[in-house]
């Protein structure tokens, strides 16, 4: 296990000479031209910072074992949240799946709509009633599991000499913005097999994050926020209540993924909760009466099928 936390160290470590090398390289003289002179740091020594480093480890035997412990808190986390994540919007998918298929037979005219198909949509809305809750939740969880496993590269910045005051503030940015893109990537697989379009928009602002993110260039930040979420806003709020009164106006490329608004009044969210829990207990009471039915069924045809009480031979 120490094995394992020494290799994670030297590895943060290397991620963080690198960053340090590149923007040393961006300092240096272009086309020949001179600098002005001003007060240039010394220069970092990657052999010096890495001996550094074991040595600190060696006197302080705890350090290894402290990063480990947030490494794998933050594994913990991550795991826990990213299950959660998919559990959340693969059941979106499927319900709206269902949905459409539905839709799809009405319309053409093989079923009508009656009762008992709006009835199976307010149950079925009842069930995702949480949906919003689970999948903003697992962001968040996503989120503090990065920010553990991104924490101890502060110590280790400090250990070997690196300037770390705002390691914090990029650790949090970091970890929000990891969330968002690795979220919305996961969205773009779940939702493509059934809402293609939402699903590139999903991909557009995944991708769009990964590349101009890591560059920390705060013009290219901004960009990429305007784009994720104002694009966001705009192809899942703004453009679709522009067609409220004529839905049969909508464009093809104009799709949904489910009700994504979340209450801050927390009567709400239980209520959520327990609208899902007592629709999931009515269908699996309403399985189990149709189970029990059946069963008494084949008793009744069992018995008198039987020879000794009376039935056929």
């Amino acid at each position: 296990e120490e094995r394992v936390a020494m290799k994670s160290i030297l590895a943060l470590a290397l991620v963080a000479m690198l960053a340090t090398a590149a923007a040393q390289n961006a300092t240096d003289p272009v086309g020949g031209l001179e600098a002005p002179e001003i007060d240039v740091p010394e220069e970092f020594n990657p052999r010096e910072a890495i001996s550094n480093l074991v040595e600190y480890q060696e006197e302080h035997p705890d350090f290894a074992a402290g990063v480990a412990t947030w490494l794998t808190v933050g594994t913990i986390i991550f795991l826990l949240a990213f299950i959660l994540f998919l559990y959340s919007e693969i059941k979106a998918v499927l319900v709206a799946r269902d949905q459409d298929f539905r839709k799809k037979l009405i319309e053409d005219g093989y079923m009508s709509n009656g009762a008992n198909f709006n009835e199976l949509f307010e149950k079925e809305a009842a069930t995702m009633a949480p949906r919003p809750y689970l999948s903003v939740g697992a962001m968040l969880l996503m989120f503090i599991a990065f920010a553990c496993l991104l924490y101890p590269l502060c110590d280790i910045l400090t250990v070997i000499g690196l300037p770390s005051a705002p390691c914090l503030l990029i650790i949090t940015f970091g970890a929000f913005f990891a969330s968002i893109c690795l979220a919305t990537f996961w969205m773009f697989v779940i939702w493509s097999c059934t809402r293609t379009y939402a699903a590139l928009v999903f991909l557009v602002m995944s991708l769009s994050g990964q590349i101009l993110l890591p560059t920390g260039n705060p013009i290219l930040l901004l960009v990429w926020v305007a784009l994720a979420f104002g694009g966001g806003y705009f192809y899942f709020y703004f453009y679709p209540d522009q067609f409220k009164e004529k839905p049969e106006d909508k464009p093809m490329w104009l799709q949904d993924v489910g009700d994504f608004t979340v209450s801050t009044n927390y009567e709400e969210w239980g209520s959520a909760f327990n609208k899902a829990y007592e629709a999931e207990t009515a269908a699996l009471k309403k399985q189990a009466e149709a189970a029990q039915k059946t069963f008494e069924e084949q008793q009744k045809k069992l018995t008198e099928n039987t020879p000794l009480n009376g039935g056929s031979k």
